[in-house]
C-alpha cells in the first residue's frame, strides 16, 4: 500500500505553489479541519443568526410603519441597535476563534505530519493560544484605527484635489495591515514569539515580500467572496422574499412562521459557510509565512542537516562498537 505523501509546511514555494499549496493542505485536512470549524463555530452561529435575523426582521417592520405613515417604535430601534452592537462582538469574538482553529489545525499537522489528528486535540491547542490572538488582534485593531485617522485627515483636508486617491490609499492601508498581521500572529504562533517580537519578524520577513504578500492575500480574498456569494444567495432570496410578502401584509399581521424559520436557516448556512472558507485566505497566509521563514531563515533545512548529521554520527559510533 502506498504511503501518503506528506505536504511540507516550512519550504520555499512560488507564487503558483503557495496557491496550490494552500488548496492541498486544506484537501488533505479537510475532515479534522471542517469539523473543527464547524463544532467551535456552531454556538457563534446560532446566536449570531439570531441577531441578524431580529435585525432585519425589525428593520423590515420600521420600513413598513414608516411607509405606512406611524413613526419606528422605541422598542423596535432599539432591538435594531442592540443586536448591531451584540453582532459586532460576537463577530469579534468568533473570528479569533476561525483564526485559532485553523492554527491549531495547523500545529497538529505539523507536530503529527498527517491528518489523523482528533477534535479534542485541536481544542486543546485552541485553548492555549485563543487569548493570545485576541489580544494580538484588538492590539493591532487599535493601531490601525489610531494609524487610519493619522492618515485619513490630511487626506480630507485635500479631498477636492485627491478624492480619486482617497479610497484606493484607504484599501492599500489595509492590505499592508492585514499583510502584517496575518504575518505577526503566525510567528508568535508558531515560533513562540511575543507581540514585540513577532512583529519585528514580520517586518523582517516581508522586506523585498511586500508586493507578492499583498497580491496573494487580495487573490485569496476574492476567492473567498466568490466562494461565499453560494452560500449568500439563498439567504438573501429569502430576506428579498420576505420583504415582498411582508410589504403586502397588513401591519397587524404577524411575519408568517415559515418565513422566520427560512431565514434563520439560510442565515445560519450563511455563516457557517463563511467561516469554514475563511480556511482559504487564512491557509493561504500560513503557506506564505513559512515560505519567506524559509526562504530568510531556512530553519527546516538547518533541522535536516542537523539531523542528517546526528545520524550519521550515530552510524560511526554503531560501527566502532561493532568492530
Amino acid at each position: 500500500m502506498p504511503t501518503a505523501r506528506i505536504f511540507e509546511l516550512r519550504k520555499t514555494r512560488t507564487f503558483g505553489q503557495k496557491l496550490e499549496g494552500t488548496f492541498e493542505f486544506i484537501r488533505i485536512n479537510a475532515k479534522p479541519l471542517f469539523k473543527s470549524l464547524f463544532f467551535f463555530s456552531s454556538p457563534f452561529v446560532l446566536l449570531g443568526t439570531f441577531l441578524v435575523s431580529n435585525i432585519l426582521s425589525s428593520s423590515f417592520n420600521a420600513g413598513i410603519n414608516s411607509n405606512a405613515g406611524a413613526e419606528p417604535s422605541v422598542s423596535e430601534l432599539m432591538s435594531i441597535g442592540f443586536s448591531a452592537i451584540g453582532f459586532m462582538f460576537l463577530m469579534a469574538f468568533a473570528g479569533t476563534m476561525i483564526v485559532s482553529t485553523i492554527y491549531a489545525c495547523v500545529r497538529c499537522y505539523e507536530q503529527y505530519q498527517s491528518a489523523d489528528y482528533t477534535t479534542s486535540e485541536v481544542w486543546d491547542r485552541v485553548k492555549k493560544i485563543y487569548w493570545t490572538i485576541f489580544g494580538t488582534t484588538l492590539l493591532y485593531g487599535i493601531v490601525f484605527f489610531v494609524a487610519y485617522m493619522i492618515l485619513i485627515f490630511p487626506l480630507a483636508l485635500f479631498a477636492a484635489v485627491l478624492s480619486v486617491l482617497i479610497i484606493p490609499v484607504i484599501y492599500l492601508f489595509m492590505g499592508f495591515y492585514m499583510v502584517i498581521m496575518f504575518t505577526a500572529i503566525p510567528a508568535q504562533i508558531f515560533e513562540g514569539k511575543g507581540i514585540g517580537s513577532g512583529l519585528s519578524q514580520a517586518f523582517r520577513l516581508l522586506k523585498g515580500n511586500w508586493w507578492s504578500s499583498i497580491g496573494l492575500l487580495l487573490l485569496f480574498l476574492l476567492i473567498y467572496n466568490a466562494v461565499i456569494v453560494i452560500f449568500a444567495l439563498p439567504f438573501y432570496g429569502s430576506m428579498i422574499f420576505s420583504f415582498f410578502s411582508t410589504a403586502e401584509m397588513d401591519l397587524m399581521e404577524e411575519t408568517p412562521a415559515y418565513m422566520s424559520l427560512l431565514n434563520y436557516l439560510f442565515g445560519a448556512i450563511l455563516l457557517i459557510g463563511s467561516f469554514l472558507t475563511y480556511s482559504i485566505p487564512l491557509v493561504g497566509m500560513t503557506v506564505q509565512y513559512f515560505s519567506m521563514s524559509e526562504e530568510k531563515d531556512a530553519t527546516a533545512l538547518m533541522k535536516k542537516i542537523d539531523a542528517f548529521g546526528a545520524e550519521e554520527e550515530s552510524n560511526e559510533e554503531d560501527e566502532e562498537e561493532y568492530h
